[in-house]
């Protein structure tokens, strides 16, 4: 790579590495041979030499009346790097700031199969994290039947990190005990006919549509922050309809 090539990669202008890589191969110097040895206009050499001073690479002394320019020691453009990587590094927290909003926008992921139902659910329950919520609603119960002995489980951790969940169950549901020794948390109940075969789990900015009777089963993750909370409004509506338990 040749120096000049160099000097823009450090954000110096063509006509910026123009007149310093002459500086350096003349030395001090008036305008005069840098113009020559550039071909630039008179004019914009001299705004050259003042934006280049800004930036520490030239400086400049009067001899009897003429203007000498001399150029900085070339280890001026490490500083002149390092200023660059601060600065990027106190931009980088707002640059990932956009990155993730601009990520959060629209996120949609699918899993299919018990292994892939597990995957979100446990992503589910560490995004919420301790003491947090989540809410779901068209649940027929099918977890427990799919997911065998993680059904269980997966309850035992909401206890251990003291998630709460709000579901509104079939009402086939309701004398079911031995389902809700094993269920933590609060629930109510829909009527039959409105049965559905998708649970609709809402959390954070994200909703979970897990179809159970699919073959295999299948989980659609949608992250849009707008659509969890009109989920979660509408949520909140049939939660204050639904029987309670």
């Amino acid at each position: 790579m040749e120096e000049a090539d160099i000097l823009r990669e450090l954000g110096l202008t063509e006509a910026e590495a123009q007149v310093y890589l002459a500086l350096l191969e003349i030395g001090s110097s008036t305008a005069g041979p840098v113009i020559k040895k550039t071909g630039l206009h008179k004019a914009t050499t001299y705004q050259i030499f003042q934006r280049l001073a800004e930036k520490g690479l030239v400086s400049s002394i009067i001899e009897g009346k003429k203007r000498h320019f001399l150029p900085a020691n070339p280890r001026r453009l490490l500083d002149i790097l390092h200023m660059q990587e601060e600065k990027l590094q106190a931009s980088l927290p707002s640059l990932e700031a956009m990155l993730q909003a601009g990520m959060g926008k629209q996120e949609v992921s699918v899993y299919t199969g018990t292994k892939g139902i597990r995957s979100v659910l446990d992503g589910m329950l560490h995004e919420v994290g301790d003491g947090g919520e989540y809410f779901d609603f068209g649940s027929p119960g099918l977890f427990r039947e799919v997911m065998g002995a993680y059904f269980p489980a997966w309850q035992q951790v909401k206890r251990k990190k003291r998630i709460t969940s709000y579901v509104i169950f079939n009402e086939t549901l309701k004398s079911n005990r031995e389902f809700f020794k094993e269920y933590c948390g609060k629930a109510r109940f829909y009527p039959k006919e409105y049965s559905s075969i998708t649970d609709t789990f809402i959390y954070k900015d994200s909703v979970a549509l897990i179809i159970w009777t699919a073959k295999p089963p299948v989980a659609v993750v949608i992250k849009n922050r707008d659509n969890a909370e009109g989920y979660r409004n509408q949520f909140k509506l049939m939660w204050k309809k639904a029987e309670k338990a």
